[in-house]
């Protein structure tokens, strides 16, 4: 539910802005600056290969906002999809081991001994973890999507689309938080409330403690 209303909710603002700015095809293909922008993306971004899928040049207005949407969706609801559960996930390493000691099993009936010793060492996984949760973590200048700290637009128009996406957002986040009261583990990476605008990973707060000694030692009989 959360992805595709999303996915609803990013068009409909995305071309009620442009569509202000650009109100024929003509204009988006008489703006140098916006031709200049998309073929940097595919000459030096995308290498100028064409099999990317990535537009050379915008011809229409619908072109235009295709990409744009594209970009905001990725770089906000898409990331913290399958970015914000890292740590979640992985913190228990043999979910997602990040090395392997010896080659990956090849027939079955592998011993469980054999297995452990696969798996990457307690200072290799304690490394993974923390990166992890890095990964994971609300940057330190986090920004929800829909919020602009800097105004970028006095028109009264824009400025209303964008008092409309935000409101759509916040009911959608309301609608979300309702679902998961009810549910045993609620799934939170696709509340707007709790994602950015961005694909920031400049992390708040300390990462986790070091291992003890004693916890080392606990540790090492599963190894």
């Amino acid at each position: 539910m959360c992805f595709t209303v999303l996915f609803h909710i990013c068009p409909r603002f995305v071309e009620g802005v442009l569509s202000y700015y650009y109100k024929s095809d003509d204009l988006v293909v008489k703006d140098s600056e916006l031709q200049d922008w998309i073929r940097e993306i595919f000459e030096h971004g995308f290498l100028s290969q064409e099999q990317t899928g990535i537009p050379q040049k915008f011809s229409t207005v619908a072109e235009l906002i295709k990409f744009v949407t594209m970009v905001i969706f990725t770089c906000s609801c898409q990331h913290s999809a399958v970015n914000s559960g890292q740590y979640d996930y992985g913190a228990w390493m043999p979910n997602t081991p990040i090395s392997l000691q010896h080659p990956p099993p090849t027939t079955k009936g592998t011993k469980d001994h054999i297995m452990m010793q696969t798996l990457p060492d307690i200072s290799t996984t304690v490394k993974g973890m923390s990166t992890m949760w890095l990964l994971s973590k609300e940057s330190s200048d986090f920004v929800r999507l829909g919020q602009y700290p800097e105004q970028y637009f006095t028109e009264d128009f824009p400025r209303k689309q964008i008092k409309g996406f935000q409101q759509e957002l916040h009911l959608l986040s309301v609608a979300i938080k309702t679902r998961n009261d009810k549910l045993r583990l609620p799934y939170t990476y696709l509340d707007p409330a709790n994602f950015e605008n961005s694909i920031a990973h400049r992390s708040r707060g300390s990462a986790p403690a070091p291992l003890t000694r004693s916890e080392t030692q606990d540790q090492s009989s599963f190894t």
